[in-house]
């Protein structure tokens, strides 16, 4: 029996209404009770979250829309990987936990796990959920059926799946708590599609503080204090752990005012200007080897300390991290605190300058001459082009047209093999929080996302990705999202033809084989690409050409690209 024509007409209004008035109208209809889509993004809101980075699909459609009612911003990326590389990257710029990923079912969540591996290796906070089917289904051989919790769970410091739709507030809410807690990381909340659809009460559950560290033992304290006076060759490390108490004026205390020479990780260069008199990241590797008394806040002796060989024989180590599992691993440590690194910096600076220690700290100004003339030393011969006989340009030509026209404010975000090493080594970087790397696990494809989360967490700041052509080949589809959602960044390409140019190929292969493994077609037009997005594209193969296509980049106002014609036989620079 057909319906009267009355209810079709009411079927059809209903039908036309936007996803967002719809869902609205439902919970009016139903009462008090909301849905667990509206469960999810109140209680996103309630934590602090501001923006969700998405990759739509069932069962999640439905938690998007509840977020755009409630006013968190929802942005539509290509791949679920980029957004919880933007996601991370712009709560570590920003300090707190501000965005969110929201992805569908199955392959979706198993797509957010390089993310979550960068998140946890990095110590960076964000919070992924993933939907799954409905609990009722579970077993039964469902349309992306997935548990996705083993998989999660070594890379998150928080992994769990809500049963009933009156569990999801307290779950995001703790979850989003376990993000902050200690060294900062991913949390991962799975949302079956029945919960999701159930009615609940939305509660007023407490919103879970983060735990806080313990503080550290005033002995401890002044040990190493008299550690410090005592010796002769002392330096601090600087590890990007101190980002969630960062208070540079603590930092230039020890280093001005008590004459520590300094290093950091990558991720902490700027904390302090890699320009300062005291800065030994040129030498940084050497300057381990010849310290007595070494400092390391923030970070830990892994690889990129090469697990500590590189300290002298007998140097005391004084050991400051939120990780206590990083404590004692690798190098034997005079003074250890498992907490917040940046108050125990702040209390080794009050204890320093107490006189109960007796005598001034001594000038060391001898140690200070010596970093001097081994960074002076150092720093590479001028180059005025290709060393390998090409007109095409060399890495270290590109970094210093990117170095003469960058703007101070600007957050420059690098990845890479080839040009990543020349624009680690050839960019002084002054300011805190201006420079964005792979970290502690060398991801590629990871720039272009970082940039697209630097512009979200910084939107009043230029943003310029360095990427190789690998990477952009990776993410390059990420530029597509920041032209749709007006989030404009630059991109430069060090295109030289290949992962690592022609020398992984020339390497590992015969010179006559006769397929090109690790290097790409020649002379590809990646710009192209961003053209057809609507953004601003050159390409160019001179010097004489780069510094005016990177101004105008940066003036236009829109996503850009610049694809740079690299010398493919370029060298590498060497690890920085």
């Amino acid at each position: 029996m057909n319906p009267p024509p009355a209810s079709r007409t009411l079927t059809d209004r209903l039908q036309a209404l936007p996803a967002v008035e719809l869902a609205r109208l439902q919970e009016r209809i139903r009462g008090d009770g909301c849905s667990g889509s509206t469960l999810v993004a109140a209680a996103l809101w309630r934590c602090g979250i501001r923006r969700v980075l998405a990759v739509a699909g069932t069962p999640v459609d439905a938690v998007l829309s509840a977020c755009v009612a409630r006013g968190i911003r929802v942005i539509g990326c290509r791949h679920q990987q980029a957004a919880v590389l933007s996601a991370s990257a712009a709560n570590y710029l920003a300090g707190r936990l501000e965005s969110a990923v929201v992805v569908s079912a199955g392959p979706a969540v198993t797509n957010t796990l390089t993310g979550l591996l960068v998140a946890r290796d990095n110590g960076w906070p964000v919070l992924v959920l993933g939907g799954r089917r409905a609990v009722s289904e579970e077993g039964r051989g469902a349309f992306q059926e997935l548990d996705a919790l083993p998989l999660v769970s070594p890379l998150t410091r928080w992994a769990s799946t809500p049963r009933r739709t009156c569990e999801i507030p307290d779950q995001i809410l703790r979850a989003a708590a376990a993000a902050m807690s200690g060294r900062p990381g991913a949390a991962y909340l799975d949302l079956p599609e029945d919960v999701l659809a159930g009615i609940a009460s939305p509660g007023d559950p407490a919103i879970p503080l983060p735990t806080p560290p313990p503080l550290p033992d005033p002995g401890l304290i002044e040990e190493a204090a008299r550690w410090i006076r005592g010796s002769e060759r002392p330096l601090l490390i600087l590890g990007d752990g101190l980002r969630w108490s960062l208070d540079t004026r603590v930092l230039h205390t020890l280093v001005e005012q008590h004459g520590i020479p300094f290093i950091t990780t990558s991720l902490a260069r700027g904390y302090l200007p890699d320009s300062h008199a005291l800065c030994a990241g040129e030498v940084r590797r050497s300057v381990q080897g010849e310290a007595d008394v070494v400092v390391m806040a923030g970070a830990g002796f892994d690889w990129r300390f090469r697990f500590g060989a590189e300290l002298a024989p007998g140097a005391c180590v004084i050991h400051a991290d939120a990780d206590a599992a990083a404590l004692g691993r690798n190098v034997r440590t005079a003074v250890s605190h498992a907490g917040d690194p940046g108050l125990f910096l702040k209390l080794l600076a009050e204890a320093l300058a107490a006189p109960s220690l007796g005598e001034a700290i001594p000038p060391w100004s001898e140690w200070h001459e010596r970093i001097r003339r081994a960074c002076m030393e150092n720093r590479p011969a001028p180059e005025s082009g290709s060393q390998t006989g090409t007109h095409l340009l060399s890495p270290r030509q590109v970094v210093r047209a990117i170095r003469d026209v960058l703007p101070p404010e600007a957050i420059v975000t690098a990845e890479g093999n080839v040009g990543l090493a020349a624009i680690q080594r050839g960019l002084s970087l002054d300011q805190p929080l201006t420079w964005l790397d792979p970290g502690a696990n060398g991801i590629i494809g990871a720039s272009i996302p970082f940039a697209l989360g630097a512009r979200l967490a910084c939107p009043d700041r230029p943003v310029v990705a360095v990427c190789g052509d690998t990477g952009f080949g990776i993410s390059g589809m990420e530029l597509e999202t920041t032209v749709r959602h007006g989030l404009p960044v630059v991109v430069v390409i060090f295109n030289n033809d290949g992962n690592s140019g022609a020398l992984r190929q020339e390497a590992w292969f015969p010179p006559d084989h006769p397929e090109q493994i690790t290097s790409y077609l020649p002379g590809l037009h990646y710009e192209r690409l961003v053209e057809i997005f609507g953004g601003h594209a050159e390409s160019v193969s001179e010097d004489a050409g780069l510094r005016g296509a990177l101004r105008r980049a940066l003036n236009s106002g829109r996503t850009a690209c610049v694809s740079v014609r690299v010398d493919p036989h370029a060298a590498h620079a060497g690890i920085w």
